[in-house]
């Protein structure tokens, strides 16, 4: 077994067979808009076994360790070395930064064979989650109108960029989105602009957001997420009508169930989603590991 960074459009080619043939659950889209990232590239590695790729493993920009192995070669060698690569990357940061961030992860509640990974190496888990709801779309949608004055239109392609990021921002009161991930989110191959909602007020602004679209490994299942309401336009059923609109969007263009994600301390997007029809079906734990 030999393991190398990844150096080439052709590597990423190689990761992206992985990941299709070891999904789990949002792996596709996740990967495709991390992987455009600088500095997540500069963070992945390959791992392969007599020429054949088996793994990699990439930090990403928030510290979050994400990996893909082929189980038919997974051992505790590889599992060592993905793990020594997590720490090796957020050791280097930590040491450029003068920060003190921990090695995080995710898992599926139900995904016993990386639960099991993480607790072996000292993972400890945290007490926020991430929710998954689905809502079947053969049943009636609810009409949620926009408030007088206000707007819904696809976004204006990249030239928008810089409006989007502050809408984003706004919405979730952090600086967590950045120019460059939001155009990676928007150059990523199952992208669909005319699926990328903002509602607009009467002057003008963009109040919220809804990115739309479908699950690469089921094309009959649609996503309406990330949805944000900017700080001042909250309360007015902007999230309603835009996420309504987005339900109708991704019916009209055949999927048959939509789903949307959370946080668990997220209260208001929950109750929006379970005004909307969906239903909590998953939960994706979080896990962090200090890194000395």
């Amino acid at each position: 077994m030999k393991s190398y960074l990844l150096q080439s459009d052709a590597d990423i080619q190689i990761l992206r067979d992985l990941v299709h043939r070891n999904p789990d659950g949002k792996t596709v889209v996740d990967f495709e808009e991390k992987v455009l990232i600088e500095q997540v590239r500069s963070a992945t590695r390959i791992w392969q076994a007599d020429e054949t790729p088996i793994a990699f493993a990439f930090v990403d920009d928030f510290s979050n360790l994400m990996f893909v192995s082929d189980p038919a070669y997974h051992t505790p060698e590889l599992e060592a070395e993905i793990m020594d690569w997590g720490l090796t990357c957020v050791r280097q940061r930590n040491a450029e930064t003068g920060e003190s961030n921990t090695l995080d992860a995710a898992c599926k509640s139900d995904n016993l064979t990386r639960l099991s990974f993480l607790e072996r190496h000292g993972f400890q888990r945290e007490e926020i989650r991430s929710l998954g709801y689905r809502r079947p779309l053969d049943r009636p949608i609810a009409e949620h109108a926009l408030p007088d004055g206000f707007s819904l239109r696809p976004v204006h392609g990249e030239a928008e960029v810089e409006d989007l990021v502050a809408l984003h921002r706004s919405a979730f009161g952090t600086d967590n989105m950045t120019v460059e991930y939001r155009l990676a989110m928007m150059r990523a191959p199952q992208y669909l602009p005319e699926l990328d909602l903002v509602a607009v007020a009467p002057i003008g602004e963009l109040a919220a957001f809804c990115i739309c679209g479908f699950m690469e490994e089921d094309p009959e299942v649609g996503f309406t997420d990330p949805i944000g309401v900017r700080e001042g336009y909250k309360g007015l059923g902007l999230g309603r009508a835009i996420v309504t609109a987005g339900l109708k969007a991704i019916q009209a263009r055949g999927a048959k169930f939509a789903e949307l994600g959370t946080s668990s301390k997220n209260l208001p997007m929950q109750r929006l989603a379970e005004g909307l029809g969906f239903e909590l079906v998953s939960e994706t734990l979080w896990f962090s590991k200090r890194v000395d």
